[in-house]
Order: structure tokens, then C-alpha cells, then sequence
């Protein structure tokens, strides 16, 4: 046994000297400080969801409180489901919440911010919930009923609700109180209050001229460098910072009713016809079944003549009713519809009807939503297995292809209405990458639900803009505050001589310059084109009726402008509205103040987000893609 260890000795060596080497290697250069490091916070990730100022969250608590927050709201949609992108929202919300919870508790701690029984008390009893003001039970003739309210959190039935107010009551009342104490630092003079009320009462009209740099200096008569671009960049690049931005192009098919979908229509107006018949109520057959606008008011036409609407169809069904006759199913323009006249007059030589309908839009069924996604998806296997563009495959089977321009990932899409489906593909997509065919409402149109085919054509995490980017925008910024800067000396000559006029009328006829004049405006509406908090609208509000100013200055434009007419406040009516105008002025600085005071305090606490370092199996992105694949 010895003899076998003296011969594999050397081989052991070996490895002991490769394995110390590579500890070696590893200790000088810092990484396992690093790996160590890494560990200990993959380790925190498993059980903790961050780490704000010292004190750990629970990652546990964290996701349940996720799952609670996303099963209410998705119990608030009919859909009953939510995007992969709203999820997401609602995770980030969540966590914010929490965060916030612990730094607010630091500041509750310091200042003695606790919580009374009395005042627990209080506030439940008059702060009911949004979701209790809603509740059927504790309406009376469609309103909220406060004795109700009360009735039910004095029953023993109700102990569990309670307690969840109170809970949610001794959370918000130190954020309360907080927020009183910091919003009320500074105290709301009487000259502050005047200021405020003549910002919005005093009005002035003014004739001016305006001079644009544009048209004073010429694109080539300015120089922008690379240098003076890449140096604005990096003094300004926390401003170029960008949300999640895409870029799709599409097509549309349409989902047309098929004589499958007319019949189903026709046959519910049938059943409507025969309820009518057995004696049951118009108004509650057209809230339960008539479509359109007009259902909730009965289908009421209100009096018209010929003409005034421009289904004729319909209108001539009308007229040939007499008074309390109601028609069989017809098909109009508008749809199928039953129509009953009520009254009839001649009035100016003019024959009108009081009338109300019961309308059956033909829409499109399963059988023809299928026919429309099976045809989207050919459509898709075409596009992935030909070398051409998108656009050629598209424009090649008879579609007219569409894009959005660039938006930002959760906010409105141009062109189309946002949906669980549309924000599930693009949250998940690639560049390049083709939609399967997703369920949409085009904007502005009236064709309803069509199928859309989409494909990614660009997609930018959120982040810094880069200088390639960002380089147009700031070389275009550089002429024009160029071109500000030269057009000054240029319009001095013009102003020779301009104190010797008696107006700005005359001055502008002399030199052949064109003269505007604004409507009425306050300093708190500013001038539509020039803003409120600026030069032109101070200058406004600081000359008397008829005075000439000097050149005045905006950001990119100059004015010389004269005050034609002039409205006063009336302060007499100062009084009558100061305890509105207190409220409005109070809330305002008082949110202000704690706005700064929580990001200042939020600044000054350390937060270390662990949620990344576990990776839960999340397949919600997915979710849409995968359905329809199974299809």
C-alpha cells in the first residue's frame, strides 16, 4: 500500500500545487472577496427582499403582499387577468410601499408620531373606504348612507372588516400626522394670499411684435462642433435618461360579421320581439339587451324629422309607424333594430316623430374570429420562412402595413388601444420579432375589434441615451441658442429711433413689421405660444396701458410688446373666496413641503434591493404567446 502512494505521489502534488496556484490567483487578484461577496448576497436574496437603512424585509411578506395587491386588482378587471408589464408595475409598487413604510417609520420614531384608540376610532368612522361607499348594502336611493356605515361596524358580524380598517387605519394616520407637521412649516401671509388671487383675476391684451431667430439668422451661418456637442452631453446626461421605448409596424384584419353572426342577431332581437309582445317593460328590455350609445336612456330618439339622422333606414321605419305602434326586426345601416313610435307632430309645416329603438349590432361570432386568427397565422408562417421584408409580405397579400412611431413600453401605443395581449408581446419581444395575432381596437375607428400582426421594429431598454442618440437634438439646441444669441445684434439697428414713437403701431408701420394682438390672459393662464412663468408675460403685467417696453427676451424668441387694455382684480371678492383660496394655496405648499421633506429623507437612508438575486419561475410574460400556440 505504501508502494502505491510513492508512485501516485507525484500526481498528488500536482494537483496540490494547481489548486494552490489557483487559490493564489484568486486571493491576489480580489476575487474571492468578490465570490464571497456575491454568495452573501445571493444567500440575502433567498430570504430577504432588500435592506433599507439596516432593518431587512421579508421576502416572503414582500410576495404575498405582491399576490394580494395583483389578485385585487385583477378582480377589479372583467378580463379577470393582468399583463405580464402591469404585474411588473405592480411589483415595483409594492416594493416602493414597503420602503417607504420603514423610512416614514424612522421619521414617525423621531418626531413621537404614535396612534390613539380615540383616533382609530375616528378615522374609521369618517373615513369609510372606497370599496364599502360603492357596496349596495350601504346605499340608500343610489347614495352612500353613513347610518348604514355605521350600523354595520357596530355588528359582531362584521369584526374581521373592522379589524382590517383598523389596521389600514393605524397605517395611514401617521402619515397623517406627519404630513401636517411638515407642510405646516410655513405659514400663508396675506400678501401671499392677495398675490395668488390677483394671479389669476388680473387680465391684460397686448399688441406685440416678435422677432424670430430663425428668420434673422441663417442655418449656415452657424457652427456647431462635435466637441460642443459631446460637451453638452456629458454636462447635461442626467437629463438624457429614457423609460422602455418600442416601435412597431402592423397590419390589421378586420373581423367582418358573417351571415352566422347576422342570424344570432336577428334571432335575439326575435326573443326581445316576443318579450315585448308577452307585455314586459321597453325600458328593461333595452338596458338588458340594446346596444349602442342610446341603451341606458330606453333607445330614446328624442323628436326628429327626416334628415336628422343618417341611418334613413331607420327613420323611415319610424315614420311609417303610427303613434304607440312598435315595427317588427328590421336590418338598417345601423344594425338590426326594432323601433317604436310614440308621438307625432307637424311643427313649423315640418312632421316629426318622438320615437326609441331596440338595437342588435351583428358582431362577429367564434367561428369568424377563428377564420380571422387562423389566417394571421399563416400569414405569420409566410413572413418567418420568406427572405423579404415585413412590409412586402404584407403589402404582397393585400394589407395595408401601419406603424406606431416610437413609445414608451405601459404608456399609450399611437394608433391602437392598449390591451393585456399588446402589452404582454411587447414586454416580453425582441427586436425583430413577430406578435402571433392579437385581439386590438384601432383609435378613431369604427370597424370594432380587428386581428392585429405586429413586428418589433426597435426596442431600447430603459437608460442612458446615448451620445449617438442624443447628438441631433443637442446640435439642433446649440443653433438655435446660437442663432438667439446673434439675432440680438441684428435687431438692435431696427430699433433705432423706437422711443420717438408714439405707439407700436406706428413703429412697426415705419419699418414694415407685423403687429399682433393677444386675447385676455392672467398671469396664472399665460398666452397660448408663450407659456405663464416667463419674460413676455412679466413684462405684460409690469407696464401700464399704452407703454412701449424694451426688448424683451424668451428663451428662443425676442418681443417688443404694449398693454392695450387691462382687467383690475376685484378684491372685494378676495373675501367671498378666501377660504377656497386658503385650501387650494395650503394643500398645494403643504404637499410641496413634504414632497421635499420624504426625498430628502428617502436620500438619507441606505436601500439594497435583493429582489433580482432570486429568480422565481415568472412564465406570466409568456403567457399570450403560449395560449395561442397551442391554438
Amino acid at each position: 500500500m505504501m508502494q502505491t502512494f510513492r508512485n501516485n505521489m507525484k500526481i498528488i502534488f500536482y494537483i496540490i500545487i494547481f489548486f494552490f496556484v489557483g487559490w493564489m490567483a484568486v486571493t491576489l487578484t480580489g476575487l474571492d472577496e468578490y465570490l464571497t461577496q456575491q454568495s452573501q448576497e445571493e444567500m440575502l436574496g433567498m430570504k430577504y427582499a432588500g435592506e433599507v437603512a439596516g432593518e431587512k424585509i421579508d421576502r416572503n411578506s414582500y410576495e404575498m403582499r405582491v399576490q394580494n395587491t395583483v389578485n385585487m386588482a385583477s378582480g377589479q378587471r372583467a378580463s379577470g387577468s393582468l399583463s405580464a408589464w402591469e404585474i411588473d408595475q405592480i411589483t415595483d409598487q409594492v416594493w416602493g410601499e414597503m420602503v417607504n413604510d420603514i423610512v416614514l417609520g424612522e421619521a414617525y420614531d423621531r418626531r413621537s408620531i404614535g396612534v390613539l384608540n380615540s383616533e382609530i376610532i375616528e378615522y374609521i368612522r369618517g373615513n369609510p373606504i372606497q370599496e364599502l361607499r360603492e357596496s349596495p348594502q350601504l346605499l340608500t336611493d343610489g347614495r352612500f348612507d353613513f347610518d348604514k356605515y355605521l350600523a354595520l361596524l357596530a355588528n359582531p358580524a362584521a369584526a374581521n372588516l373592522v379589524m382590517e380598517l383598523e389596521r389600514d387605519a393605524r397605517q395611514k394616520i401617521p402619515s397623517l400626522k406627519l404630513f401636517l407637521e411638515v407642510g405646516s412649516i410655513g405659514k400663508l401671509t396675506d400678501s401671499e394670499l392677495e398675490r395668488a388671487f390677483r394671479s389669476v383675476q388680473e387680465k391684460v391684451s397686448v399688441a406685440y411684435i416678435e422677432f424670430n431667430p430663425d428668420s434673422i439668422v441663417g442655418d449656415d451661418e452657424v457652427t456647431v462642433s462635435e466637441e460642443d456637442v459631446a460637451a453638452y452631453y456629458e454636462e447635461h446626461k442626467d437629463e438624457y435618461q429614457r423609460p422602455e421605448i418600442a416601435r412597431l409596424e402592423y397590419i390589421l384584419l378586420p373581423l367582418i360579421p358573417g351571415a352566422e353572426d347576422s342570424v344570432e342577431a336577428l334571432d335575439t332581437l326575435a326573443v326581445v320581439a316576443a318579450k315585448l309582445a308577452d307585455g314586459e317593460q321597453w325600458d328593461t328590455l333595452a338596458a338588458r339587451y340594446s346596444q349602442g350609445p342610446l341603451a341606458a336612456s330606453g333607445g330614446d330618439l328624442g323628436w326628429f324629422s327626416r334628415g336628422d339622422y343618417t341611418d334613413e333606414e331607420m327613420v323611415k321605419l319610424a315614420f311609417s309607424l303610427k303613434a304607440g305602434k312598435i315595427s317588427a326586426p328590421t336590418l338598417t345601416a345601423s344594425g338590426y333594430q326594432i323601433v317604436r313610435t310614440d308621438s307625432v307632430r307637424t311643427q313649423d309645416g315640418v312632421r316629426q316623430v318622438k320615437a326609441k329603438r331596440i338595437l342588435i349590432e351583428a358582431q362577429a361570432g367564434r367561428k369568424t374570429m377563428r377564420n380571422a386568427r387562423a389566417r394571421i397565422r399563416n400569414l405569420r408562417k409566410l413572413m418567418s420562412k420568406s427572405a423579404a421584408t415585413f412590409a412586402a409580405v404584407a403589402t404582397d397579400s393585400g394589407f395595408v402595413v401601419s406603424q406606431t412611431g416610437e413609445f414608451a413600453v405601459g404608456n399609450q401605443i399611437p394608433g391602437l388601444q392598449v390591451t393585456r395581449e399588446i402589452l404582454d408581446f411587447i414586454y416580453s419581444a425582441k427586436e425583430d420579432q413577430l406578435s402571433y395575432p392579437i385581439t386590438v381596437i384601432a383609435q378613431g375607428s369604427s370597424s370594432g375589434e380587428m386581428v392585429m400582426l405586429a413586428r418589433v421594429i426597435t426596442r431600447k431598454k430603459k437608460g442612458q441615451i446615448l451620445l449617438s442618440e442624443a447628438a441631433l437634438s443637442i446640435r439642433q439646441l446649440l443653433t438655435q441658442e446660437a442663432k438667439v444669441e446673434m439675432a440680438s445684434a441684428r435687431i438692435e439697428p431696427l430699433l433705432a429711433g423706437y422711443e420717438g414713437f408714439e405707439n407700436l403701431t406706428a413703429f412697426a408701420t415705419d419699418k414694415g413689421l407685423a403687429v399682433d394682438t393677444s386675447g385676455m390672459f392672467s398671469r396664472a393662464s399665460g398666452l397660448t405660444g408663450m407659456g405663464s412663468n416667463n419674460e413676455f408675460v412679466g413684462t405684460a403685467f409690469g407696464l401700464p396701458v399704452g407703454v412701449k417696453s424694451s426688448l424683451v427676451k424668451t428663451e428662443f424668441m425676442y418681443y417688443l410688446l404694449e398693454p392695450v387694455e387691462r382687467e383690475d382684480a376685484d378684491l372685494s371678492q378676495l373675501e367671498e373666496n378666501r377660504e377656497r383660496l386658503v385650501n387650494q394655496l395650503v394643500s398645494s405648499r403643504m404637499q410641496a413641503f413634504f414632497s421635499l421633506f420624504s426625498s430628502e429623507l428617502m436620500e438619507s437612508m441606505e436601500v439594497k434591493d435583493f429582489r433580482r438575486m432570486s429568480s422565481p419561475d415568472d412564465t406570466t410574460a409568456n403567457q399570450a404567446m403560449a395560449e395561442e400556440a397551442q391554438n
